[in-house]
């Protein structure tokens, strides 16, 4: 067995990981502008790939050389909602989760280096009450 599988060259940055661990030369592929959802991908596949592709690409986690795996993800989504009992398609559900950092033990791994942006109404509150 080779080990753990590596952390995605963007993680291992947003983790904090040390400088001479990452990999700058990694092949530069171009962030995933709005595509749509391939048409194998079922229903309720494709209603997650709405709710996470601007999500993900935005947080420069799909590009396109992604799309592949991340319709794969859509798809076993689709799958799961459709026969929550079959526990392969569940298993294949939760490691492509695991892969784009969308579980919470995955995502306890990342360092957020933006400030989130604020709610409006907070912003309005704070003016109000200086």
């Amino acid at each position: 067995m080779r080990g753990r599988k590596p952390k995605p060259t963007s993680l291992k940055i947003l983790t904090g990981t040390q400088p001479c661990r990452i990999n700058r030369n990694e092949p530069k592929i171009p962030s995933a502008a709005s595509p749509e959802a391939p048409s194998w991908v079922g229903d309720y596949g494709r209603e997650m790939w709405r709710d996470l592709a601007p999500i993900l690409a935005k947080a420069g986690l799909l590009s396109e050389g992604d799309l592949a795996a991340f319709s794969l993800l859509c798809n076993e989504y689709d799958g799961v909602r459709r026969d929550p009992l079959n526990a392969g398609s569940r298993d294949r559900y939760r490691r492509l989760l695991v892969e784009f950092g969308l579980t919470p033990s995955a995502r306890s791994r990342i360092k957020a280096t933006a400030e989130p942006p604020k709610d409006e109404l907070e912003l309005f509150l704070a003016k109000k009450g200086s």
